[in-house]
């Protein structure tokens, strides 16, 4: 959970608008559209101008005033005015300056102060709990006049229709919050964000791979010992900086270490809090001896004994490990979103892009597309007539394929134009604006791309949904045009050596993936006495974690472990774990409801 909600920054850089990873310490029709738009110096979409429709709803021609619309978003990184390209397109359109309010950035508890004061932001984003608890306190307005006027609102109804009746003290009928990353696909649907890739596999350089004869893994013991050939062969990348098989990074870490937690979803387990949820919703404590949070740090421990780990892993942060990522230092990737840091059209033709490296003992956990939401959700939080209706007018067209398209697929006639075929065609610009973070022509906005992006850092539908316009996701790694590129040497090597057409499919045959629908559950937040608990059994989880892994030896790792299970007795473990199995029992009825859809 918590990579999801961070994930959504690093995507701006990794290319995925859209997801990703929680706020750091809270708790991702076949018409084709031919007509290219006008060009002109405002940032353009290949759809219609919004702006000229909200001014005929709003019975106006005339050109709005100037307005500053404060942003309060939880997993925003970023806080000050809009920069950039979207700065621009927002001021073009509507006449609208966007002020972002990030606690992330902040400091302190910007939330609790600004609650007591009575308003968090004209705009708010935050997760599912704390959308109830404003709604209650009165930070949070009924908005349902204003939705119903949205252009996609009857394509998300029974989404909309599902969150909010989940909210208390709201009427049926009412519309308080638009769930953030819903699709338009179903609750079942798996819809991977790369084509033919899973979300959560260990993932490798083909090139290094293939060097060493692509061998068969059975079990993450046969994973290290082709990472230590990769990294013999290897030890240093094209500019002389060492390699690793293997780099991690300790600032995502919550109530457990965060590397940690996405690898057990390679056996089946998500973390979540205290407790690992199978694909079956049977639950088990994390210092379960069999179960998979274990499993992994044993992995990691044994990686680091074959000296494939890199030394710095359990004190870097994030930015140094992007630019290892960036630079070709590390050679396993486990997320999806993480292709992007390497990944090229022109890297794939020369057989070095990242790919699948299939484990055999491996059953994946592969959530569903986030067709009810991803457990946060936009709302409204100011009653003034003005600036209401002009958050209106933003919330419609961050919701409708216009909005979309310039959120998940950047700027028109830059990033993508329109396909001979119908649909849509990524430039090659476009194509590494992201990766690169590049210039910004002066006419849209000047500046680099990926700080120009909306920095909000969250999305109304997620970018697997389906644009009407064009029958496509709006995601443009899954454009047919980017599909069609992406048939290089290194999937054409991989569908050779492993009979398959993608990682995806190979996983299917093998009965190796395991799809449990993604539901949108507003689960009870912590008590006062629990909170205290989670807060003090999370630092000795996390540091007896970071100690296993760079134990010396496996009676050193064993101990740690023992001794943390201990500890952690002494500070309401057991409680803490009941609780979250109480609470998750919340989530898994209602996966078992999506199943009978």
């Amino acid at each position: 959970m918590n990579i999801k909600k961070r994930l959504l920054s690093t995507l701006a850089m990794a290319f995925i608008a859209s997801a990703l990873l929680s706020s750091c310490g809270g708790g991702g029709a076949s018409t084709n559209s031919t007509n290219a738009p006008t060009q002109t110096t405002e940032v353009q979409t290949a759809g219609n101008d919004i702006s000229s429709e909200s001014a005929s709803n709003d019975a106006s021609t005339a050109e709005p005033s100037p307005m500053t619309i404060e942003v309060y978003s939880q997993p925003a990184n970023f806080q000050g005015e809009q920069p950039g390209w979207t700065g621009k397109m927002l001021k073009d359109k509507f006449n609208v300056t966007l002020s972002i309010i990030a606690p992330q950035a902040a400091g302190g508890d910007i939330f609790a102060a600004r609650s007591a004061a009575g308003f968090l932001g004209d705009i708010v984003i935050l997760d599912n709990a704390d959308i109830q608890s404003c709604i209650k306190s009165g930070l949070i307005y009924d908005f349902t006049k204003e939705m119903e006027t949205f252009q996609s609102f009857d394509e998300y109804k029974k989404q909309l229709d599902y969150y909010n009746s989940s909210l208390e003290g709201v009427s049926p009928g009412e519309y308080y919050a638009w769930p953030t990353e819903m699709t338009n696909t179903s609750p079942t649907s798996f819809s991977p964000t790369l084509p033919g890739v899973p979300g959560v596999a260990p993932t490798v350089p083909w090139d290094y791979f293939r060097e060493i004869g692509a061998p068969q893994l059975k079990n993450l013991t046969d994973l290290i010992a082709a990472l230590k050939q990769m990294q013999d062969n290897h030890p240093t990348n094209e500019a002389g900086d060492p390699s690793y098989g293997i780099t991690l990074w300790p600032d995502w870490d919550g109530t457990s270490i965060e590397n940690v937690n996405q690898l057990t979803k390679w056996y089946g387990q998500e973390v979540n809090g205290s407790i690992l949820l199978d694909t079956e919703g049977n639950m088990t404590e994390l210092t379960d001896d069999s179960g998979a949070y274990k499993k992994i740090l044993q992995f990691y421990f044994d990686a680091n004994n074959a000296g494939v780990v890199d030394p710095d892993s359990g004190t870097q942060n994030w930015d140094s490990v992007n630019s290892k990522f960036n630079s070709k230092r590390a050679f396993l990737i486990w997320n999806d979103w993480q292709q992007g840091f390497w990944n090229t059209s022109a890297r794939g033709e020369g057989g070095e892009n990242y790919i699948m490296a299939p484990v055999d003992d491996m059953s994946i956990y592969q959530p569903s597309d986030s067709f009810y939401g991803s457990g946060r959700a936009f709302a409204c939080g100011t009653d003034d007539t003005e600036k209401k209706e002009r958050v209106r007018i933003l919330l419609d067209w961050m919701s409708s394929p216009d909005g979309l398209e310039t959120i998940h697929g950047g700027i028109y006639g830059f990033n993508y134009v329109n396909a001979p075929d119908g649909g849509y065609d990524q430039t090659v610009e476009g194509e590494s604006a992201l990766m690169n973070n590049s210039p910004v022509p002066d006419e849209y906005g000047g500046g680099l791309y990926a700080d120009g992006m909306l920095q909000v850092n969250q999305w109304m539908a997620s970018a697997v949904a389906i644009n009407p316009k064009t029958g496509e996701s709006y995601d443009p790694r899954r454009w047919t045009t980017t599909v069609e590129k992406g048939k290089s040497t290194t999937s054409r090597e991989w569908v050779e050596r492993y009979g398959e057409e993608n990682p995806v499919a190979y996983l299917e045959k093998a009965g190796q993936l395991r799809v449990v629908p993604f539901v949108n559950v507003n689960l009870v937040p912590d008590t006062s006495d629990i909170s205290v608990i989670r807060t003090s059994c999370g630092p000795l989880v996390c540091d007896a974690s970071w100690k296993m892994i760079f134990a010396r030896d496996q009676a050193e790792f064993d101990s740690i472990w023992e001794t943390l299970k201990t500890d952690l007795e002494g500070f309401g473990w057991k409680e803490l774990v009941q609780f979250d199995k109480d609470k998750y029992k919340a989530l898994v009825d209602e996966r078992t409801k999506a199943l009978a859809q």
